[in-house]
């Protein structure tokens, strides 16, 4: 009888087990927030600018839509980086979506260049009214064409 016992036990603690390590891994993917970009540059260089396009995310936002911006670059000396501060405002089918940034850009004044840094968002309409989050962003800018696209990697709930 013990051993019935037991070896039930055993089963239904396997079973928990088998359960609860899909539930776990399904709410790290609810917070998970990947956001692509794909953009048009105005007036961006050294000092501020302005950028507009498209956006997809997935994880804890499924949307996508419109993006619009607006950013300054300050140079750092003669380092040929500079300071990266801004605002994108994304307009989706469930809500906006408003994220700051700031990050290192460079090199300045040269055809192609890249950007790294942090987000966090700071407001949403619709079902965003209470979102919150923070992340990565890199973006790859090409200054001949006027184009660029970003990535956003990070957490929101």
């Amino acid at each position: 009888m013990r051993g019935k016992i037991a070896l039930a036990a055993a089963a239904l603690a396997a079973a928990v087990a088998l359960v609860a390590v899909p539930l776990t891994a399904a709410s790290s993917v609810d917070t998970k927030l990947q956001i692509g970009y794909s953009l048009r540059l105005f007036g961006v260089g050294i000092g501020p600018g302005g950028t507009a396009g498209t956006f997809i995310a997935s994880g804890a936002v499924r949307d996508s839509g419109t993006v619009t911006g607006h950013s300054t670059v300050t140079p750092f000396g003669n380092e040929g980086d500079g300071q990266l501060e801004g605002t994108l405002t994304l307009v989706g089918g469930l809500g906006t979506i408003t994220e700051e940034s700031s990050g290192i850009a460079g090199p300045l004044g040269a055809p192609h260049t890249a950007a790294q840094g942090t987000f966090r968002i700071v407001g949403g309409t619709g079902a965003y009214a209470n979102i919150t989050g923070q992340g990565t962003f890199n973006t790859v800018a090409d200054f001949s064409t006027n184009q660029a696209v970003r990535i956003d990697d990070g957490q929101a709930d």
